[in-house]
């Protein structure tokens, strides 16, 4: 049962029919009769075969990152054993003595909606070769990202959608 992954990670290939992400309509609760499009979850669901393979690939580049300590200790998000608790904790140590000597203090924050949809591939594959990333990773999340489609259906109507950012930019080839 592993054979095909093992081959698809060795090869670095990540097949058409395990990237399509299913979308159902999830509605909010509350929200049940607005007309507004936000009122819909924006889950998007890939099939069993490519999220096993996706987990796959994310622990081997997770391991490889911290193998070569490419990632900043202040790094929080999608990283194991650390939370959003961690990041509060880090930064309430950090501005507990300026307050305490009635010093001011900015903070900033930011949630990008859509974070994965809104993310410049491009720049995240320039990042991995920057990060002297495997050659089989790097073309497998190349794969990944290349020709992506969502698929929404209600009832007996669906409409698919490709979602591909020009990923073959000359700077990255």
């Amino acid at each position: 049962m592993t054979a095909p992954y093992k081959e698809c990670l060795r090869k670095g290939c990540f097949r058409e029919n395990r990237k399509i992400a299913m979308i159902p309509p999830i509605i909010k609760p509350g929200k049940e009769y607005n007309s507004d499009p936000s009122k819909y979850h924006p889950i998007s669901l890939l099939n069993t075969e490519g999220k096993v393979l996706e987990k796959l690939l994310i622990r081997r580049i997770m391991h490889y990152l911290y193998k070569t300590e490419f990632l900043n200790n202040n790094q929080y998000g999608f990283t194991p054993q650390k939370s959003t608790v961690d990041a509060a904790m880090e930064v309430r140590q950090f501005i507990e003595p300026h307050l305490e000597r009635r010093g001011v203090v900015l903070t900033a924050s930011l949630n990008v909606k859509g974070a994965f949809g809104s993310a410049w591939w491009p720049a995240i594959l320039k990042g991995l070769r920057e990060a002297k990333c495997p050659h089989k990773f790097y073309y497998l999340i190349k794969e990944y990202l290349k020709n992506r489609k969502a698929v929404t259906a209600i009832d007996s109507l669906s409409k698919e959608k490709k979602h591909n950012k020009r990923l073959f930019a000359r700077v990255l080839l």
